[in-house]
């Protein structure tokens, strides 16, 4: 039988949250239904939300009752609950790798602030406006490509010796500069443009509205 998820998600389809979560999902090879909630998100929605997850808000995942939200949470309790070898894995087998990847989605969701707000998701999912960085952004994107040189390779299409969840996460962030034609070593872009060849993230790509 089908596991009983739900992943409900913003509607514009611009959150690098819902990104990881549906990756995730796909990643693991789970059925599972979709719902969209336009945000910001409406009472008494919002309420519902805090009583049931604790925190109200996108992506969330509902599953036999259980209601998640954060997308590491989210990618986590996946992990666990649907173990290898029954489903492909999200983190690397190795302790280490698994603790690497780990730490590399903490920082990303923690840091590379002013590079986010001048390079938007909506750059990434949707019609880039390509502007110069502020110096507060270029110095993120130094430290962005630095941290990125040291975990991948020139022609590895992944950080460990397996695929991750992390890889997707650290595509995703790379992808801001690519769409905003900044200057980025070529094994980084190539890097980037393998993961978002993956059928994983083309199914979340597949749910941006287009505009013309």
């Amino acid at each position: 039988m089908a596991p009983d998820l739900t992943l409900y998600a913003d509607s514009a389809w611009m959150s690098p949250w819902v990104f990881h979560a549906l990756v995730a999902l796909e990643e693991k090879q789970l059925a599972y239904k979709l719902e969209t909630i336009p945000l910001p998100i409406a009472e008494p929605l919002r309420s519902q939300l805090a009583d049931k997850a604790i925190l109200g808000k996108v992506p969330l995942l509902i599953h036999d009752g259980v209601w998640i939200t954060e997308s590491l949470a989210i990618s986590e309790y996946l992990a666990e609950r649907f173990p290898t070898p029954g489903n492909p894995r999200l983190f690397p087998a190795d302790l280490v790798e698994r603790a690497r990847a780990r730490q590399v989605m903490s920082w990303l969701r923690t840091s590379l602030m002013a590079l986010r707000n001048d390079r938007p998701t909506s750059g990434v999912f949707g019609h880039p406006t390509v502007r110069p960085l502020s110096d507060k952004a270029k110095a993120d994107a130094d430290e962005l490509v630095r941290v990125a040189s040291r975990l991948v390779a020139p022609g590895k299409t992944q950080m460990f010796a397996e695929w991750s969840i992390a890889d997707a996460d650290l595509a995703l962030c790379l992808m801001r500069m690519v769409a905003g034609q900044d200057h980025m070593p070529e094994h980084l872009v190539q890097y980037a443009l393998a993961q978002w060849d993956r059928r994983s993230i083309k199914r979340f790509l597949a749910h941006v509205p287009t505009t013309p």
